[in-house]
């Protein structure tokens, strides 16, 4: 059978089978205490990474394997890349139909743009802010701004669907969301915005926000849910705000890049072994 096609088959199953699993295994995350954005996104994507050494330790193995192919796969590895395939396309339709949908959305303070982002704020909001309460939303939107955070969340909604149809991930997602939002907020607090003015923003912009329509933007009123818990935080009724993010995560970023380089070598090393201990794959 040719590389290639064996290749094909099998990244696309395995992939499919270690990112549910990985999703599987953390359906309950979302019920943890509020984490920092790191953690919370770290949550997220996990599965992805979980699914990414598994396409390294393919690539490693492909290195080494004549061409054709010395193993062959079975109809059940045929239909689980059939079916990771299919959820793969629904994952980029929806991934499109955000990006188109965004150039028409209305938000009362709210950051749009995947790749030039930049600040968009209602009549009706400028109209009932105060400069103050002004400033407040276009602090915290302007953090939004520095962080891509459009492209961010359009990234993340990307990564959810991928997980589908496991129960759990739009818990995660959520939980994301509002972690950034809650960033975000300590950010605007960090360049000297007043907690009562941000707090007012938000309340605000939720108001405003009620009936419009949604699409793919960093809002201000965004995570809707989380809204009472942000104006809480922002008054001190839940604890500390503005607690400095964690410095250690370029250790997790560094660690991620010698996993993935160490799957490569494994597939080099031990590929033909490995691969041939999964079922329905044979000589």
């Amino acid at each position: 059978m040719a590389l290639e096609a064996v290749l094909v088959v099998v990244a696309t199953a395995l992939f499919g089978v270690v990112v549910w699993i990985a999703a599987f295994l953390l359906r309950r995350a979302w019920l943890r205490s509020r984490d920092p954005e790191p953690l919370a996104w770290w949550r997220l994507v996990f599965p992805l990474f979980a699914g990414a050494v598994v396409l390294a330790f393919l690539i490693g193995w492909a290195l080494q394997e004549p061409n054709p192919a010395d193993e062959q796969t079975g109809i059940g590895l045929l239909v689980l890349a059939t079916l990771t395939a299919g959820i793969s396309l629904r994952a980029l339709i929806r991934s499109a139909h955000a990006v188109r949908s965004s150039a028409v959305a209305r938000v009362a303070v709210g950051t749009v743009g995947l790749v030039k982002p930049e600040v968009i704020v209602s009549e009706e909001f400028e109209r009932i802010a105060s400069r103050t309460v002004l400033a407040a939303a276009i602090a915290h939107e302007t953090a939004h701004v520095r962080g891509l955070d459009p492209l961010r969340i359009w990234f993340a909604q990307l990564a959810a669907d991928l997980q589908w149809p496991i129960p759990g991930t739009d818990r995660r997602f959520s939980a994301w969301l509002l972690a950034l939002e809650a960033e975000r907020d300590d950010e605007a607090l960090a360049a000297g915005t007043a907690a009562e003015d941000l707090a007012e923003a938000i309340l605000n912009a939720a108001r405003l926000q009620c009936g419009l329509a949604t699409a793919l933007c960093a809002s201000m009123a965004g995570a809707g849910d989380g809204i009472g818990w942000r104006v809480r935080r922002l008054l001190a009724a839940d604890g500390p705000v503005g607690a400095a993010r964690p410095r250690a995560f370029w250790v997790v970023r560094v660690s991620c890049g010698a996993i993935l380089v160490g799957a490569v070598w494994l597939g080099l090393t031990y590929g033909d072994a490995l691969l041939r201990m999964v079922p329905g794959i044979g000589p």
